[in-house]
């Protein structure tokens, strides 16, 4: 559009914007430069001005002659724009296919950057987990050689030991038995080396402020479980792994345990609703992450090494736990799994000393722990939640209507026990009563079988081929003797006059007969009740 303004102008002011076209066209093309030459002539037929000849270098411009003389310059007119709008074209083509370029290479130099970035992102994460993989490998490698220095350790001591014998056979002295007495004896001493160990929480502060206060304790901590490579615990007699918030790892505390050489306890602090992990609303906390599960692995891990390494466990399961000073300032326990409310840190704490230093009622039992609206706990508060856990305890009641507690006492032994001898009781496993100092006890006495199976009856036909006795032809099936279980019912006036019902004569692997046991406890409520109504003032 400037080429065509301009041809309307002076002849000079022609030429030159022409001799402009020209140069541009040399930095493209040469031949589309030597057509604009060409064209230069057209424009006015004389010789260039002083500005255009210098452009050029080139004196036979001047006198180049004109095509198409005859016309005038009417074809100059009509030729020079077509070929100026070819070599604009050729322009406006290259810088289309330079942006291109630059936009191509922009692009690409886009790619290899994001790329490099990958890269360097997933380098950097290979570099860490070889990393963990590699601490963890050192870490079970010193716990190797621990354990193969603690095997060898022992087999020496074990040869010292021999020796010792030996010499003391042939002095004619006889071995001290009063050393493996007291050996025995260790194992049931309070503490005295204590580890602590769990996430950093205001729980695990409390209970490393009430360990340390103790002044016959010394402490050993972690501030996670599995930085355990600096940890010395195997002069720890007791263990506390504090697990109320995130799930502990079962491996880990496992291992923990097995490098301890005079281990004599261990607590394990879990939540509520461990054996509840299917029941509202606790299925709810389980259904993402599994934690409670993860939990409960960690509390059966912890009691299958007690019965095969010989220490006692003890498992507290606490409620959601809150700050200092939330208004929960007492407590109540329940043997196993139940209740779902909240603890102050600092009462949970208080449990946790109190099951460690005081409570031989806390041995080799699972307990919950909530709070509950008090000032605080004092130590015959501690005494009387603590024995909950004996039995366990499935039922308290306090005596009101200043009745007697000597009355309800013979009420129990005269009158209400009686009925359970007589048929008719709706009990399935029948009982045997005992009178006791404070009340009564329901023996469950389940009858024998006098089935016998086919292995039985081979080996009966193998004591007659042999000529021996085999009991009258069968033998009679019972488990431990009067350890079917039961439930004993005491009436006491201390610390309060009540009654309590708890479990009795129960061996480890005898289940809870609950249907009978329902029965039991439903009809002393409803007796009780009736004989307060009658009797009270």
């Amino acid at each position: 559009q400037l080429l065509l303004y301009a041809m309307g102008k002076t002849a000079e002011l022609h030429a030159a914007v022409c001799l402009a076209c020209v140069a541009c066209a040399v930095a493209f093309s040469p031949t589309a430069a030597l057509r604009a030459s060409r064209l230069t002539s057209w424009t006015g037929g004389g010789a260039p001005s002083a500005v255009s000849a210098p452009l050029l270098g080139s004196a036979s411009f001047v006198n180049m002659p004109r095509r198409n003389a005859g016309m005038g310059g009417f074809a100059a007119r009509r030729g020079a724009p077509v070929g100026l709008r070819m070599m604009g074209d050729s322009a406006d083509d290259l810088s289309k296919k330079f942006e291109e370029e630059k936009r191509t290479r922009l692009e690409m130099d886009k790619i290899f950057s994001d790329a490099s970035a990958d890269l360097q992102q997933l380098a950097n994460k290979e570099m860490e987990t070889l990393k963990a993989e590699t601490e963890d490998l050192l870490q079970q490698r010193e716990e190797e050689w621990e354990a193969l220095g603690n095997k060898a350790a022992a087999s020496m001591v074990s040869k010292v030991d021999s020796l010792a014998e030996d010499f003391l056979k042939k002095a004619g002295r006889s071995v001290d038995d009063d050393d493996d007495d007291f050996g025995e004896l260790e194992r049931f001493l309070g503490p005295e080396v204590v580890a602590v160990i769990g996430e950093k929480s205001e729980l695990r502060d409390e209970v490393m402020r009430g360990v340390e206060g103790q002044a016959s304790l010394s402490v050993s901590s972690c501030e996670r479980l599995l930085e355990t490579r600096g940890l010395k615990i195997e002069n720890t007699d007791t263990l506390i792994f504090v697990g109320d918030g995130d799930p502990l790892d079962r491996y880990t505390v496992e291992r923990l345990i097995g490098r301890c050489l005079k281990l004599r306890r261990v607590l394990v602090v879990s939540s509520l609703g461990t054996e509840r992990a299917n029941l509202f609303p606790f299925s709810l906390q389980n259904a993402l992450t599994g934690a409670l599960d993860k939990k409960r692995g960690v509390e059966l891990g912890v009691i299958e090494l007690s019965k095969k390494m010989g220490f006692a466990f003890s498992v507290l399961r606490v409620g959601k736990v809150k700050a200092k000073g939330g208004g929960l300032g007492g407590v109540q326990m329940a043997a196993g799994d139940k209740m779902s409310e909240e603890i102050q840190a600092d009462v949970a704490a208080d449990a946790i000393l109190q099951a460690l230093m005081l409570q031989p009622a806390a041995l080799n039992c699972s307990m919950s722990l909530v709070g509950t609206k008090a000032a605080s706990v004092s130590q015959d508060g501690w005494d009387d939640e603590f024995l909950r856990l004996e039995g366990p305890e499935v039922w308290r009641e306090t005596l009101s209507g200043g009745v007697s507690v000597e009355a309800c006492r013979d009420f129990i032994q005269q009158g209400w026990s009686a009925r359970w001898t007589k048929s008719g009781t709706g009990l399935t496993t029948p009982v045997r009563v005992e009178q006791t100092k404070d009340g009564v006890r329901l023996v469950f006495v389940p009858p024998q079988s006098t089935f016998v199976s086919f292995k039985e009856e081979k080996a009966m036909e193998k004591a007659r081929d042999k000529g021996e006795e085999y009991e009258d032809g069968f033998k009679a099936k019972s488990s431990s003797k009067d350890m079917e279980g039961g439930v004993e019912v005491i009436v006491e006036a201390s610390p309060t006059p009540r009654v309590r019902a708890r479990r009795c004569n129960m061996a480890e692997d005898i289940p809870v007969k609950e249907t009978s046991e329902q029965v039991i406890l439903g009809s002393l409520m409803k007796e009780i009740k009736a004989w307060e109504g009658k009797n009270g003032k």
